[in-house]
């Protein structure tokens, strides 16, 4: 019998190409030209993305959807990029001020200033 501890295995880099921070930040996912609207909670965000916490079980998105961080009021046209339930990583496709000019797709968020 040896003594000698295990090898572990090489721990695998992470492949974000920007960092993200670990925070707790409220967020909403919105979906279907703002008919559907989920509270969420952001657990790691960067300038690229972040993993979000939804309420409840068996909560299914689409593959595209708006994500607002509510606190900094930036909007993000994002893809989801990993499922969970109900965590859900997402990729930021462009960035948007919720109180700056819109792009058109996205009026219906004026509502929400």
């Amino acid at each position: 019998m040896s003594n000698a501890a295990p090898e572990l295995p090489p721990r695998i880099a992470d492949s974000r190409r920007t960092p993200r921070e670990r925070v707790v930040l409220p967020g909403m996912v919105i979906y279907g030209e703002g008919a559907f609207s989920i509270n969420c909670r952001i657990k790691d965000l960067s300038e690229a993305g972040a993993r979000i916490i939804l309420s409840g079980n068996g909560v299914a998105l689409p593959a595209r959807i708006v994500f607002l961080e509510v606190k900094s009021r930036l909007v993000h046209d994002a893809r989801i990029v990993r499922a969970a339930t109900p965590e859900f990583g997402v990729q930021f496709t462009s960035t948007h001020p919720l109180d700056g000019e819109l792009p058109p797709h996205l009026d219906y968020l004026k509502r929400i200033r």
